[in-house]
């Protein structure tokens, strides 16, 4: 009778031993396929919460004399690990008149006076990026943002454009108030309002109240504050892919060599990220721990139950031995009969992982990211699957080696 006929009739015989042996494996091999997938889950849901965080650095370039150029910027956006995702922004104070020079009427019914008719000039890469709109509750309500297309454009105020009752297409001149006597002509595109009043309007300087601040485009501002047709850049702000490398990505803009960096200052924006961190850490600790565990109790557990097993069958290798089967046919009937067992239970685990995964999984990852879905990776099935038939055989040939150095004579006599 051949090993594998032996295999296969020991293995559909005992069936309570068949039996038990594949439950133990489906449980063992269902437990680590979900510690897999939830690992790799979190690494994912990690790494899309630090990418929906935003975080990055501002650049504060009004400390030098001609500011950052283009140059400069392309310089810094062909670092690795910066999004396309960034905004430049430009400062200044002027006079608001009418093309026909007069004054235009501002707000001055609080706050601190300092000059009249004027108002604070906010330029944009992106208006819509700007920290008016995404954080002050600014609103276009009619005509078009800025763009890097726009040019000798603004967006005025609500309140203000009612009060001197100009509208889109009409034209205003900004006359520079900081430096030389610079005065250039824009073209209103569209109008904006503050949903929300400031709560320190008592204390600003009146340029800053939010009916008297324009929105312009860089090319008005270059001239106005650096009197150059060229454009330059007072602030740049910059977004990473994975805020885990900010510092490295800032480290590499400082290497940058046509800027002054000792003359600028660059601000990290990662508070988000930071509070979040220690959260994202826990988790992915307490699943590799978790992985580790399971794993190395799976070991020592199906070592010792197929030492026990092997050894209630002491007598019947002594048989096999005593009529003449080699040791190898031996241990080669004891491995079928597990993979017998063992290759079905690794099947079927791919279903109960997927079942255990909708019930626990999810609610471990949804506490940081709701949009991760936890599913089976057939990649660590298979690592799972792999790893388990070779602990198994290892396990299987040690055990069977031990008795089979025995001579069936001392066998016979130990179980007598």
């Amino acid at each position: 009778m051949s090993f594998l006929k032996r295999a296969y009739l020991y293995t559909t015989r005992k069936k309570i031993r068949t039996g038990l042996l594949f439950s133990i494996i489906l449980i063992i091999s269902t437990l680590l396929i979900v510690c897999f997938s939830i690992n790799s889950s979190t690494d994912i849901a990690s790494a899309n919460v630090r990418r929906s965080l935003k975080s990055g650095f501002t650049i504060n370039a009004k400390t030098l004399n001609d500011g950052l150029n283009n140059n400069d910027i392309e310089k810094i956006l062909n670092i690795d690990g910066l999004t396309e995702d960034y905004n430049l922004r430009n400062y200044t104070t002027t006079y608001y008149k009418n093309e026909e020079k007069e004054k235009l009427k501002t707000r001055d019914d609080t706050g601190i006076k300092v000059y009249d008719n004027a108002g604070r000039v906010v330029s944009d890469l992106f208006s819509e990026k700007d920290t008016y709109f995404t954080d002050e509750g600014f609103k276009l309500i009619e005509g078009e943002p800025i763009t890097p297309d726009t040019k000798y454009s603004a967006l005025i105020h609500k309140d203000f454009a009612e009060e001197n009752n100009l509208g889109i297409g009409d034209s205003i001149i900004l006359e520079n108030i900081e430096g030389n006597e610079v005065s250039v002509k824009v073209k209103i595109i569209g109008i904006f309002t503050s949903t929300r009043k400031s709560s320190s309007e008592s204390y600003m300087d009146t340029t800053n109240l939010f009916e008297n601040i324009i929105f312009t485009d860089l090319q008005t501002t270059s001239e106005l504050i650096y009197e150059s047709d060229d454009l330059k850049y007072q602030y740049g702000d910059f977004i990473v892919e994975d805020p885990q490398n900010l510092d490295k990505i800032i480290d590499d803009v400082k290497e940058i060599d046509s800027v002054e960096w000792d003359k600028c200052k660059i601000t990290k924006d990662d508070s988000t990220y930071q509070n979040v961190k220690e959260s994202l850490e826990s988790l992915q600790s307490i699943v590799s721990v978790a992985i580790t565990v399971i794993f190395v109790i799976s070991i020592v557990l199906i070592i010792l139950i197929l030492n026990l097993w092997t050894k209630h069958r002491v007598y019947e290798i002594g048989v096999l031995l005593s009529i003449g089967i080699n040791k190898l046919d031996i241990i080669k009937q004891q491995i079928v009969e597990i993979f017998m067992v063992s290759i079905p239970a690794f099947l079927f685990s791919f279903i109960t992982s997927s079942i255990v995964n909708q019930m626990v999984s999810s609610k471990l990852i949804e506490d940081i990211s709701n949009s991760i879905k936890v599913t089976v990776n057939i990649s660590d099935w298979i690592i799972v699957s792999i790893l388990g038939l070779l602990i198994i055989i290892v396990a299987t040939i040690l055990s069977i080696i031990q008795i089979t150095r025995i001579k069936p004579r001392d066998i016979f006599s130990e179980v007598n």
